[in-house]
């Protein structure tokens, strides 16, 4: 148990290091949308979040958290660092759990010099960290995906496997992707003595912890399958200029998601797991097989969505010590461990300059000290440290509601207007992925520039984040590299 506490520990270290990064700035897509609604329906005591993309039961777990710690006011008229902050501290709690559910359940698989090295694998991902830190869904699924793994390899009668299937339906109820995990229960529950017994008991365990939660779909049908088609469009009806999935995630996502010797000792742990097929083994390999196959056929490879397999995929990079021999044990965990320390210098790198100032809030600053009352301001919207009521109101076609249609990237202002005709201020911003020099504005003087370093790193490529998650060397800060143009 001193690895499953170190693991957690070093995890819960990563995760809070720069957790409020930006704050009360929101430099993170998908953080207002969870955070806006959430604060909406613990104020309005609703249970219907106004947004229809992803399943309920995440918003209802935030709303939760934002009600007990009182944070119920909207963006435009208060901080709302104490909003974001709660769902930030969720997810990093929830990545701290999923450490403490793999190392059970490799232990459980493998046994415990496994366990210790799948923990750390885990905790050490610079994906995993990196996410941690991030108010959105994934972690939350993530956390349920481990403790169906958890609980299916511990399933023995059927009532455990209806537990293990009813893990599954929380992480679909939390995004619909989760819901693949019930591959695992299902392989587990195929290499049983009784095998319709507890296949049944899983389905109808799973099929209950999804309907719950997700029992408001049903009274708007037709938004939640608007939002199904959405993301399907999005996902394999447009073009990225990347490769699919199945190639791009194995090859970049993953290996640097993970680190390159936690990668390294995934692939061996595959290759092992093909070989010997314990029953852990079978069910491990079933479910990374159909996540791989069913996410990596869109080419929107953001790396958030492999993240589900990381729990997986830990597990076989410990049970790669399976093949050592007892006396040989306590070197190759040494030498598994010493793998992953790339893994841990990315992490370190990535939480040292998230707790950096952001260049648009050097921007901001610039702006505020320098930009008369009532300037106008043109900006990309990932780019801009502001927004202002026109675009509050403009975000009504999506939300219709104003306290949840305030929370938007940036921070509210009343002193500056954006996006108008002839502004005043243009800030020009690295297009993406990456954080190189933005493209100049003809005809305009140069009035700031606020550089982040140099950018030679691996970055997401279709995701707005504006920091690598690997190769940090040049870089001092998070942020485009950002030109402030006048009139």
């Amino acid at each position: 148990m001193a690895a499953a506490l170190a693991a957690v520990a070093a995890g819960g270290a990563l995760a809070t290091w720069g957790l409020n990064f930006g704050l009360p700035y929101l430099f993170r897509p998908d953080e207002d949308v969870l955070v806006g609604r959430s604060v909406r329906m613990a104020a309005a005591g609703s249970l219907d979040p106004l947004f229809a993309n992803w399943p309920p039961l995440a918003f209802y777990i935030v709303a939760g958290a934002e009600k007990l710690t009182g944070n119920l006011g909207g963006a435009t008229l208060a901080d709302p660092t104490g909003a974001y902050l709660t769902a930030r501290v969720l997810s990093a709690a929830a990545f701290v759990a999923t450490i403490a559910l793999v190392f059970l359940a490799a232990r459980q698989a493998y046994g415990e010099a496994a366990a210790a090295i799948a923990a750390f694998a885990l905790a050490l991902a610079p994906l995993a960290v990196r996410q941690a830190h991030m108010a959105t869904i994934d972690f939350i699924q993530t956390a349920f995906v481990a403790a169906a793994l958890m609980t299916g390899l511990r399933a023995r009668s059927a009532r455990s496997f209806a537990v293990a299937g009813a893990m599954c339906g929380l992480a679909a109820a939390t995004k619909y992707t989760g819901g693949l995990s019930i591959v695992f229960v299902l392989a587990m529950a195929l290499q049983t003595g009784q095998r319709a017994r507890m296949l049944s008991a899983s389905a109808a365990g799973a099929a209950a912890a999804f309907g719950i939660p997700s029992s408001i779909t049903l009274a708007h049908a037709g938004a939640y399958a608007s939002g199904l088609a959405f993301l399907g469009g999005r996902g394999f009806a447009q073009a990225y200029g990347t490769a699919a999935g199945w190639i791009y995630h194995p090859t970049v996502s993953l290996p640097y998601g993970m680190g390159l010797g936690g990668y390294a000792l995934a692939l061996g742990g595959l290759v092992m797991a093909a070989v010997t097929r314990t029953r852990a083994d079978v069910a491990l390999l079933a479910f990374v097989a159909t996540y791989m196959l069913a996410v990596g056929a869109s080419h929107e490879v953001f790396w958030r969505y492999v993240l589900p397999t990381l729990p997986a995929l830990a597990m076989l990079a410990g049970g790669l010590l399976r093949a050592i021999p007892g006396r040989l044990m306590p070197p190759a965990v040494a030498v598994a461990l010493a793998l992953l320390l790339p893994s841990l210098w990315a992490s370190v790198s990535a939480d040292r300059l998230l707790a950096t100032t952001d260049t648009r809030i050097q921007a901001a600053d610039w702006l505020m000290a320098h930009a008369p009352d009532g300037a106008t301001i043109e900006s990309a919207y990932y780019v801009s440290p502001f927004y202002d009521q026109a675009m509050v109101d403009g975000n009504r076609r999506w939300v219709d509601d104003e306290l949840a249609a305030g929370f938007m990237q940036g921070r509210y202002t009343t002193r500056f207007r954006l996006d108008v005709d002839d502004p005043d201020y243009v800030i020009a911003g690295s297009s993406l992925p990456g954080q190189g020099p933005p493209p100049s504005v003809a005809g305009r003087p140069a009035l700031a520039t606020f550089s982040p370093g140099r950018s030679g790193g691996i970055y997401d490529p279709i995701d707005a984040f504006y920091l690598p998650i690997w190769g940090f060397a040049g870089l001092e800060r998070p942020g485009p590299s950002i030109v402030i143009y006048g009139g």
